[in-house]
């Protein structure tokens, strides 16, 4: 039978946990994901009459970097919520294994697979309704510490920011500087509003909800939970447009709007998206700087490239400025060290046990070792590479106070290298090459 997890000793704790847990056998397991960080199972049970049931398990593989977000978080949440805002229920958590079981939603994961026409249109709008849900759910019932009732959305986001920028300073030794800035710009021009603070799922769109033929029938990963602006969620779902697309600005605001019964403005959307790109930042920035080989290097970097300009064009949409958009020829070389050690795991650890092929196995054993000579000369070249001075969160701050044609330069030369940098990347991003979140 497929393993719950890679390592025999906690797959056989877990197994034990989860028929002592539901009182069934397990029948099979169809393993959803494997990463660096976390893995998921749907597993069938069978009961001592016969009857067949089915739960989902999520479990913390122990090497994601350390934040407040983590699967004891999103447990003790959906305990709370017990199905509200179409939340799968809690249905126990295992310490020492560090995993949460819960119910199995009916309904479909792959949006992209909808064809434009009813279909679609009903999955959106159900999707909306299913925003307003959480929105609207009461707070103060919930008794979590984190989410702690009566903040005001101003309020809720001036601590959001504090928290991840903490994270980023203290995670990262030389964080972008795109990220520095948009954390800057964020405070610099952060809304004064006394609304009340909303329940933010904080990682919707798709992928991350279930809809069958009549709609949604669930939202799941709900553990970047947090208090803030409602639209923060209508700007996830452009956030993560870069790799999964689905509706455009206009049209979820629209939809936004008429399933809350509000009239919130493109330029509301427009910061809370600024904001949500900023948040995001932070977790992939811990995860590029754990260099950890299990991580999907290729896309995290890729998309984490791609987020960037588009945060500072949006910046600039924001700050009506006009950035120019053409690729320059030149620009600063990155620093090239990890990506040698993840070739040789990917090669080593992954492709050379698959293959049997005597001949085949003794070229790759080649290609590896050259792979060791290829790091070993670029890091004597850079070691000799002019190198910038890192931006820091106070330079940053002072780029935004400084006054608009200082601003606009210096947003251009950031634009000008993130985009030199995305065209030495266009055969690894392939198909995302140039794409862009668009308000």
């Amino acid at each position: 039978m497929i393993a719950l997890v890679d390592d025999p000793a906690r797959d056989a704790v877990l197994r034990n946990w989860v028929e002592q847990l539901s009182g069934a056998e397990i029948a099979d397991v169809k393993r959803i994901s494997g990463g660096a960080f976390r893995t998921s199972c749907r597993i069938g049970l069978r009961r001592p009459d016969g009857s067949t049931d089915t739960l989902f398990l999520k479990i913390d593989l122990g090497s994601a970097p350390r934040t407040p977000f983590d699967l004891r978080r999103e447990h003790d949440l959906l305990a709370r919520l017990d199905g509200r805002a179409r939340a799968p229920r809690a249905i126990g958590f295992h310490d020492g294994a560090c995993a949460m079981a819960m119910e199995c939603l009916a309904g479909e994961a792959n949006y992209a697979a909808l064809d434009e026409g009813t279909q679609r249109d009903r999955v959106e709008r159900s999707f909306a309704e299913a925003m307003v849900e959480a929105h609207r759910v009461d707070v103060a019932t919930l008794g979590l510490a984190h989410l702690p009732p009566g903040r005001s959305i101003g309020e809720a986001i001036h601590a959001d920011l504090d928290l991840w920028e903490g994270l980023l300073i203290g995670g990262v030794p030389a964080p972008d500087p795109i990220t520095l800035f948009a954390f800057a710009w964020c405070r610099e021009r952060m809304p004064v509003d006394d609304r009340p603070a909303v329940l933010v799922q904080g990682d919707t769109g798709p992928g991350n909800f279930l809809f069958d033929s009549a709609g949604v029938t669930g939202v799941v990963d709900w553990e970047m939970t947090h208090l803030g602006h409602p639209l923060e969620d209508v700007g996830c779902v452009l956030a993560r447009s870069l790799v999964q697309p689905m509706a455009s600005a206009e049209r979820l605001l629209k939809l936004y709007n008429e399933a809350a019964g509000s009239d919130w403005t493109r330029a509301e959307l427009l910061y809370a998206t600024i904001l949500v790109m900023t948040r995001f930042s932070v977790p992939i920035s811990l995860a590029l700087e754990s260099r950890h080989t299990g991580l999907d290097y290729g896309l995290t970097n890729g998309y984490f490239r791609l987020s960037q300009i588009s945060l500072l064009l949006l910046i600039a949409a924001a700050e009506g400025i006009l950035l120019d958009e053409t690729v320059p020829a030149g620009g600063t070389r990155p620093t090239i060290g990890f990506e040698f050690a993840y070739l040789r795991a990917v090669l080593g650890d992954i492709v050379r046990p698959a293959i049997d092929d005597g001949y085949a196995r003794y070229r790759l054993d080649g290609a590896i070792g050259l792979i060791s000579y290829i790091e070993a000369v670029l890091a004597e070249t850079q070691a000799t590479a002019r190198t910038d001075i890192p931006a820091t969160i106070d330079t940053q701050r002072g780029l935004i106070a400084a006054d608009g044609a200082a601003l606009r330069t210096a947003m251009q030369h950031m634009l000008d290298e993130a985009q030199y940098r995305e065209l030495l990347m266009q055969p690894m991003l392939g198909a995302l090459f140039g794409r862009r979140v668009r308000i």
